[in-house]
C-alpha cells in the first residue's frame, strides 16, 4: 500500500496546480500587466494545495518497506509517469494555444515556474519509490 501513498500525494499536488496554473495564465493572456499579482495568487494558491500532499509524503516515508518484488512498483511507477507527461504536456499546450505577442515572454516565464512547481511532489514520489526497491 505504501506505494500508493506516493501516487496519491502526486495526484493531489498536481490537480489543484494545473487548475490554478489554467486559470491563472487565462487572467494573464487577457492583461499581461497583471504579472505581478497573477504569479502571487499562484503561489498562494500553490502553498495551500501542497499542504495535503506534503502530509502524505511524510506518512509514506514513515511508513515505508522495502517490497518484495519490483513488480510491485510498476503499476506506481506508469501511473506517476503518466501524471507527469500530461502536466507537462498541459503546461506546454496552455502555453501555445491562444497567447497575444504582447503577452508571450511573460507567459513563457510563467509556465517554466509553474512546471518546476507542480512537477515537485511528483519528484520526491518518483525518488520514494526508488528507495522501496528490493
Amino acid at each position: 500500500m505504501s506505494p500508493y501513498v506516493f501516487v496519491a500525494a502526486a495526484a493531489l499536488a498536481m490537480i489543484p496546480i494545473l487548475a490554478l496554473f489554467k486559470i491563472n495564465v487565462e487572467k494573464l493572456k487577457q492583461d499581461p500587466s497583471l504579472q505581478a499579482r497573477v504569479q502571487n495568487n499562484m503561489m498562494i494558491g500553490v502553498a495551500i494545495s501542497e499542504g495535503l500532499p506534503i502530509l502524505l509524503i511524510v506518512y509514506g516515508f514513515s511508513q515505508m518497506e522495502s517490497v518484495a518484488e519490483i513488480s510491485e512498483l510498476y503499476t506506481p511507477a506508469i501511473i506517476l509517469l503518466f501524471l507527469v507527461i500530461f502536466a507537462v504536456f498541459f503546461i506546454f499546450l496552455q502555453k501555445k494555444v491562444d497567447v497575444p505577442e504582447e503577452a508571450k515572454a511573460m507567459v513563457t516565464q510563467f509556465s517554466l515556474i509553474s512546471t518546476f512547481l507542480v512537477l515537485a511532489i511528483p519528484i520526491i514520489s518518483i525518488v520514494a519509490l526508488f528507495m522501496m526497491l528490493p
